[in-house]
C-alpha cells in the first residue's frame, strides 16, 4: 500500500519533526513540555509512528509514548493559570492518571476559557481555551492507531473513555430535538460556541464505532450514544469546499471503507457517499487553486491537511478498489498534493507570519503530509 516518497523529503519530515520535538520537550528537557495543542499532537504521535516503520527506530516509538503522556498530563488537567487545578475528570491520584481521558481534554490554548459571565465576542474565541469535540476525534484516531501498533489495550480504552465523554457535546432541546455542540467548557459543563460543527457527527460516529469495537466495553454508553450521533448524521450534509474539511473527508472515505467490511454503516457515512462530497469539494478548491499565490494570504496546516487528505486516498487506492470505492479524480487534482508540499518546503514561504505564527501545527501537518505517501495507512487504517 505504500508509494515511493523522494528521499529527501523525507529527510526534511524528519528534521520538522525533530524541531518540533525539541521545542515542546520530546526530545529533551530543555524544550517546553506544556507547550501541547490537543490536534498538533494527534498528527505529531502519528507522524512518530510512521517515522518508527520507515527508519525501524525505536526512538520515534519512545517520542510517540511520550507525546501521549505529556498530553494527557496536561491536557488532562486544568491550565496552570486556571483557578480550578487537578484533573478534569475529578478524579485524584492513581485512579486519575488511570483515567486520563474520562473527563475529556482541553484544547491547549493559551487564553482561559471565557467565563459565563463575560461577553461572547467570535473573534477572541479562537484564541480561548476550552474542549473541542473536533479534536477529541483527531486525539481519539491517534490512541485507536497506538494501541494497534503497541498492542496495548490501555490506549484504546483510553480512546473509548474518551468517546463517551463526547456525548456531553450533545443535548436535547425541548422542540429542537438532538443537537451538538463544537465547543465546551473545560469542564463540559456549558456550551461556548453554540454550534455544531460541519462533520463533527461524522467523525463521532465513526470514532465510537471504532472504539466500541476495538474495546467491546461501555455498551450502553455507547449504545445511546452512537443512535444519538446516527440521528444527526442523518441530518447532516458534508460538502464543503474548505481544503481542511476535504481534507478530512478523504481520510474519513477510507475509514468508513474499512469498517464497513465489518459493520455496518448508515447510509449517511457509507465511503460512497462521502466520497462524492468530497470529490465535488476537490473540483470546487481547484478551479481556485493557485500554486504560486503568497503564503501571506495562505495556512500552511489547513492546505497540508488537504494535501494529506489527498496523499492517503491515493495510498489506498487498490484497497478502496477490492472494496468497491473507485474514486474518480483527475490527474491535474492530484497533483495539488505535490504543489502543496513544494510551496510550504520552501524556505522562504516559511518566514511568512502565516507560518511562523502557527509554527508547531504547520511543520507537523506538512511532515504528515509527506509521510502519508510511504505509510498511508497510519493515517487511516487501524
Amino acid at each position: 500500500m505504500s508509494t515511493s516518497t523522494d528521499t529527501s523529503k523525507l529527510d526534511q519530515a524528519r528534521e520538522l519533526m525533530q524541531g518540533f520535538a525539541e521545542r515542546t520537550g520530546l526530545a529533551n528537557d530543555s524544550g517546553d513540555a506544556a507547550r501541547r495543542y490537543l490536534w498538533t499532537d494527534a498528527f505529531a504521535t502519528l507522524n512518530f509512528l510512521a517515522l518508527k516503520r520507515i527508519d525501524n527506530d525505536k526512538a520515534f516509538e519512545a517520542r510517540a509514548l511520550r507525546t501521549i503522556k505529556e498530553v494527557h498530563c496536561h491536557l488532562g488537567q486544568y491550565a496552570e493559570k486556571d483557578s480550578r487545578d487537578g484533573w478534569i475528570s475529578g478524579l485524584e491520584g492513581e485512579k486519575a492518571r488511570e483515567h486520563p481521558t474520562v473527563g475529556g481534554l482541553r484544547i491547549g490554548k493559551k487564553m482561559l476559557e471565557r467565563q459565563e459571565d463575560e461577553r461572547y465576542d467570535q473573534n477572541l474565541e479562537w484564541e480561548r481555551d476550552g474542549q473541542y469535540y473536533h479534536y477529541h476525534t483527531r486525539w481519539i484516531n491517534a490512541l485507536l492507531t497506538a494501541s494497534k501498533h503497541f498492542d496495548n489495550e490501555q490506549l484504546a480504552t483510553w480512546a473509548a473513555e474518551l468517546s463517551i465523554a463526547g456525548s456531553r457535546f450533545i443535548a436535547d432541546k425541548e422542540g429542537a430535538g438532538t443537537k451538538m455542540y463544537w465547543k465546551m467548557s473545560v469542564d463540559l459543563s456549558r456550551p461556548l460556541v453554540p454550534m455544531m460543527g460541519a462533520h463533527d457527527p461524522l467523525e463521532g460516529l465513526l470514532c465510537a464505532m471504532q472504539a466500541y469495537d476495538e474495546t467491546g466495553s461501555f455498551k450502553y454508553e455507547f449504545d445511546g450514544y452512537i443512535e444519538k450521533l446516527k440521528e444527526l448524521c442523518a441530518r447532516s450534509h458534508w460538502a464543503t469546499d474548505d481544503a481542511l474539511g476535504v481534507g478530512s473527508l478523504l481520510l474519513n472515505v477510507v475509514r468508513a471503507t474499512e469498517l464497513q467490511a465489518f459493520m455496518e454503516l448508515p447510509p449517511a457515512v457509507k465511503p460512497e457517499r462521502l466520497l462524492r462530497d468530497a470529490e465535488q469539494g476537490l473540483e470546487s478548491i481547484y478551479r481556485s487553486f493557485d500554486a504560486n499565490e503568497s503564503a501571506r494570504y495562505r495556512l500552511a496546516f489547513r492546505e497540508c491537511g488537504l494535501s494529506l487528505g489527498l496523499r492517503c486516498l491515493k495510498g489506498n487506492l487498490a484497497f478502496l478498489k477490492e472494496n468497491a470505492v473507485e474514486p474518480q479524480i483527475d490527474s491535474p487534482i492530484w497533483q495539488m498534493a505535490e504543489d502543496i508540499e513544494a510551496f510550504w518546503l520552501d524556505e522562504q514561504n516559511q518566514q511568512a507570519p502565516t507560518f511562523q505564527n502557527h509554527l508547531d501545527i504547520n511543520e507537523v501537518s506538512l511532515a504528515a503530509s509527506i509521510l502519508a505517501q510511504a505509510k498511508p495507512e497510519i493515517y487511516t487504517r487501524v
